[in-house]
């Protein structure tokens, strides 16, 4: 869902206004009937839709690509593609891809929100951390859950960076969201959205204290160190929600912003 509805505003901001309930209705009917064929992975737009179309995509790329992959995943032949074409050839693609949707980000939002945009990117910095982590070619299974639950004066950096990573997407979108208000100086809104961050990581919906990503009730944690990191994310997230909400009762909140939100066109004449 998230990954639709973010596919859908980088294209409205590229010029292609499409509804976002039709987009999230098509890829959870398609998902459904995936599923009663031995589907398992949802279904989500395919991101990238603004380089691809500077490229000149246009509708009929998106359904030969359909085609495409629907009948190799029918016949067979994507694994040979895929051991076929050297990843020294696919990396400058993605590369490319990735490339025009960060840049996007920062020429569709007003620039006194380049903070967030930049604060937003984080946790998905601490989840490529995680899977070099996670290499067990590089580090046992074993070894690596002695380094993130070594327990001591202090929560090892290992987990933390695990914990980071863990449910990066949502996480990343929640930390953009409370720093956009707080810069607009909506500072209710803004410790709002903290809450909502301490009440997700103390389930483990985001910052998960296990090396896997789980969920959980943080006291049936039995790793003490695991249990202490849940708790102080969610300690730490309250403590701001409430120094924000404190901060909007002063007369610093109620000044007047400077700076002025770009226009929707000049976002988009702009990129």
């Amino acid at each position: 869902m998230i990954g639709g509805i973010n596919v859908t505003e980088s294209a409205r901001v590229a010029g292609d206004d499409y509804k976002t309930r039709s987009i999230l209705l098509t890829e959870a009917c398609s998902t459904l009937v995936a599923g009663l064929f031995g589907g398992v992975a949802q279904s989500t737009p395919y991101i990238g839709q603004p380089a691809y179309k500077r490229m000149g995509a246009r509708a009929g790329y998106t359904l030969l690509t359909g085609l495409f992959f629907g009948l190799g995943g029918c016949l067979g032949y994507i694994s040979f593609f895929v051991a076929l074409i050297p990843a020294a050839v696919l990396a400058p693609i993605l590369i490319f891809v990735a490339m025009d949707i960060v840049s996007q980000a920062f020429f569709a939002c007003p620039k006194r929100h380049s903070p967030a945009v930049m604060l937003a990117m984080m946790p998905t910095i601490g989840r490529l951390l995680s899977i070099e982590f996670d290499n067990t070619v590089l580090i046992p299974a074993n070894h690596l859950k002695e380094i993130c639950m070594k327990a001591g004066q202090t929560i090892p950096n290992t987990l933390v960076t695990f914990a980071l990573g863990n449910g990066f997407i949502l996480t990343g979108m929640l930390w953009g969201a409370f720093l956009v208000e707080m810069i607009d100086r909506r500072l209710k809104a803004c410790s709002a959205y903290l809450a909502i961050l301490a009440v997700l990581s103390f389930f483990g919906v985001i910052h998960s204290a296990t090396i896997d990503g789980r969920m959980y009730l943080p006291w049936t944690l039995t790793e003490p160190v695991a249990r202490e990191a849940a708790y102080n994310f969610t300690a730490g997230y309250l403590a701001l929600a409430l120094i924000i909400f404190l901060l909007s009762f002063t007369r610093g909140a109620r000044a007047k912003i400077i700076d002025e939100p770009l226009g929707e066109a000049d976002a988009v004449a702009d990129y």
